[in-house]
């Protein structure tokens, strides 16, 4: 029997990576979609005409890959054969599954159509709807105290974790013990998402692995530096939290956000984690992005019946400089990326069975 080359396999995935990352690409796309966006509606309807633009997408996306990764060396049909095995070994990269991942967006019709639209969008209102979703985001924060806004940002948390299908989510992944929805915003080019999960984490331990940015690198391989910059520290208005992430397929990402931390909310023993971002007058780095996050919160209670487990709620709104289609279309894996990353720590730190 063949083995597969784990080392092959990831300069592979690597090559991959630096392909859909290449300027030349992303303005191929740009042309693609500036060209076709004015053909399509936002309608539940499917025009026939919808199809032949989206099978020559489709090619020029699937020809650039190949002919570059070609150049580069990589054998297409040895990969092909080989990545299966791979990604079911124990030598996979951690961050395989990531760059497949988005990858694979490439070749859903519902994640082309949202590109689609959100171009034809960005078209009409000439660029002007990223300035405005980053001056929302700003004004939630502008003139207010960390303390001040908490009352009200729990609010949203609530309000947020009990709605249905009637204000607006819909469900988009469930495995039994993670539940993913989606819930437009009018006023931003990235959905809401949510999950409900079910951790094989005990509460109290699970909050202090995700709240603590002191062991953040110690668990999470994705990022690459963490540190608190200011605030009075949990018994008081929480952290400032600066965090740099290397993301596949994109240059690293940014983070400035505040991390308070509410024990016994919502209820005794629960606890809730509220992170949003928080304004800073230091440009980010050179090749770096700093991301917005209007909301990155967690809810988490005990079990109840097994206090070796817990219930959680996330929530996420966060604009990486992706393009909308692409962050949207994998929000669901990223919250259950997390939950198992999660688990893993748990399992480092403290010795807890999984």
């Amino acid at each position: 029997r063949n083995m597969v080359d784990p080392q092959a396999m990831e300069q592979a995935v690597s090559a991959v990576d630096d392909v859909l990352a290449e300027k030349g690409f992303m303005d191929a796309l740009k042309d693609f979609t500036s060209k076709h966006c004015d053909t399509f509606e936002a309608s539940d309807e499917n025009k026939l005409e919808y199809t032949p633009i989206f099978q020559e997408y489709a090619q020029l996306v699937e020809s650039f890959v190949e002919r570059r990764l070609v150049e580069r060396g990589v054998d297409l049909d040895q990969f092909m054969k080989d990545l299966p095995a791979y990604l079911d070994s124990a030598d996979a990269h951690p961050r395989t599954g990531a760059v497949l991942e988005l990858l694979s967006s490439f070749d859903s019709f519902l994640a082309f159509k949202d590109m689609m639209l959100e171009a034809k969008k960005a078209k009409a209102e000439a660029g002007d709807a990223k300035g405005s979703h980053e001056a929302t985001i700003d004004a939630d924060v502008n003139g207010l105290s960390a303390l001040d806004q908490l009352k009200d940002k729990l609010e949203v948390t609530s309000v947020l974790e009990k709605g249905g299908e009637a204000d607006g989510w819909s469900i988009i992944a469930d495995k039994s013990w993670i539940q993913t929805y989606r819930k437009r915003d009018p006023n931003s080019k990235i959905d809401l998402t949510r999950c409900f999960a079910s951790v094989n984490v005990p509460a109290k331990e699970l909050m202090d692995i995700f709240m603590n940015p002191l062991i953040k690198m110690q668990w999470d391989d994705d990022v690459a530096s963490c540190e608190i910059l200011g605030g009075g520290g949990y018994d008081k208005d929480g952290y400032i939290v600066r965090q740099v992430a290397k993301i596949p397929l994109l240059n690293q990402r940014e983070m400035i956000w505040r991390w308070i931390l509410v024990k016994d909310h919502p209820l005794p023993g629960e606890y809730t984690g509220v992170i949003y971002s928080e304004p800073w007058d230091k440009p980010p780095p050179p090749n770096t992005y700093r991301v917005h996050c209007t909301i990155g919160n967690v809810v988490v209670r005990p079990h109840p019946t097994d206090p070796s487990k817990s219930r959680l709620t996330m929530f996420s709104q966060m604009d990486l400089g992706l393009p909308a289609f692409i962050a949207n279309h994998t929000s669901s894996n990223w919250f259950t990326r997390n939950v198992l990353k999660l688990e893993a720590a748990y399992k480092k730190l403290y010795g807890g069975a999984q």
